[in-house]
């Protein structure tokens, strides 16, 4: 059975927790086992789920016998829901079937995304199985800043603004179902770094990333690169990375996570990326 948490049951099962979320096999996304995000984190985590609105943390119990936390937010302007905490030692597929229920009863029109690292084998089947729509397949990787030194930069990727927003948009056309489209880049334009890659005067690629302050301080998040074409274009890519790894250092990073197509690892492992895990997001309208 699922019930609400208290703060409580952090104190009693929050190290319990926080080791099945270190197991990609037992837990969901965003993910704990990354070496970026701390036991500290997920217990702070887990305590915004009982004390702000528009999220709420779940006890689950099997037999009487606490087996985990779930933990879920949304957006009622946006009818968009996230799962953010989704830790079971045993009976995921119950879990989820409870709250699947719960969420039909009271978000009745919303979006669900559910991540999961691909190794939680109960999760994904359960999710293929119940009309969720597998949304994006990505491969997780994490990149730590103590050690790294400016790499020389290419010219040729620029900065973007609201002045040359546009340059962006001619890159990155997302489907219509992906939450982070250009527009609402733009409305929060200042949480954003992006550059484009110009080859003789006209964009063709873009990476777009969040981060630097907030929940963990120093950390970043790459949420994507694009190209006008659709096609991989390594010189183009490496430059784009560059620019936004030396951009970073510049402003106290500590760390990066990128989680991208497997076309990108090759260039990624030249870089000092580490590899994570494979990444499965699911989606399903009620």
């Amino acid at each position: 059975m699922l019930r609400k948490a208290t703060l409580q049951d952090i104190a009693e099962y929050g190290d319990f927790a926080y080791h099945l979320a270190l197991d990609q096999t037992k837990s969901c996304y965003p993910i704990y086992a990354d070496g970026i995000k701390s036991k500290e984190d997920f217990i702070a985590d887990a305590e915004n789920g009982v004390t702000k609105e528009n999220s709420e943390l779940l006890l689950f119990l099997s037999d009487g016998i606490v087996e985990g936390l779930i933990k879920y937010e949304w957006l009622a302007e946006d009818n968009y829901l996230q799962l953010t905490m989704c830790n079971i030692r045993e009976g995921t597929t119950q879990a989820l079937t409870e709250l699947l229920s719960l969420l039909n009863e009271r978000f009745s029109g919303y979006t669900l995304y559910f991540g999961f690292p691909e190794a939680n084998t109960d999760a994904v089947r359960f999710l293929s199985e119940n009309e969720f729509t597998c949304l994006e397949e990505a491969w997780n990787h994490s990149f730590f800043f103590d050690d790294y030194t400016f790499l020389p930069e290419d010219k040729n990727a620029v900065l973007i603004n609201r002045e040359n927003f546009d340059d962006f948009r001619t890159v990155y056309q997302p489907d219509a179902e992906t939450y982070w489209n250009c527009d609402r880049i733009l409305e929060c334009l200042e949480d954003w770094t992006i550059f484009v890659y110009y080859q003789d005067g006209t964009p063709v690629g873009t990476i777009f990333l969040q981060g630097g302050g907030g929940y963990y301080e120093g950390y970043y998040e790459i949420f994507g690169i694009a190209f006008a074409d659709d096609k991989y274009q390594e010189k183009a890519c490496h430059a784009l990375l560059t620019a936004a790894l030396n951009h970073c250092k510049r402003n106290d990073a500590k760390y990066m996570t990128f989680l991208c197509e497997e076309i990108f690892q090759k260039l990624l492992q030249k870089l000092g990326f580490h590899f994570v895990g494979k990444y499965v997001c699911y989606i399903r309208t009620l």
